[in-house]
């Protein structure tokens, strides 16, 4: 084998452990939502940011407190208006 050959190499491995880290922690997210919210309903839960970072929210179950905690986008604009009352 080439020095090129062995540098390429090299390389390859380098990028498939960054994939593979990159994975790593997607799948420890996806699983948090059993520690976060195992009493919610998985349809109800939604990815959403707070500080950048992603969180797991349930925007039926949630107090309203942790709802302003999180980075504002339109969902929790609308998450955060009363609801009206029907007569």
């Amino acid at each position: 084998m080439n020095h090129n050959s062995l540098t390429n190499l090299e390389n390859e491995i380098k990028e498939l452990r960054l994939e593979c880290d990159i994975y790593k922690k997607q799948v420890e997210f996806y699983k948090s939502l059993f520690i976060t919210h195992r009493n919610s309903v998985v349809h109800n839960l939604t990815i959403k940011k707070h500080k950048c970072k992603k969180v797991w929210i349930d925007p039926i179950n949630d107090n309203r407190e942790k709802i302003l905690d999180l980075d504002m986008d339109d969902d929790v604009k609308e998450w955060l208006k009363p609801t009206k009352c029907e007569r």
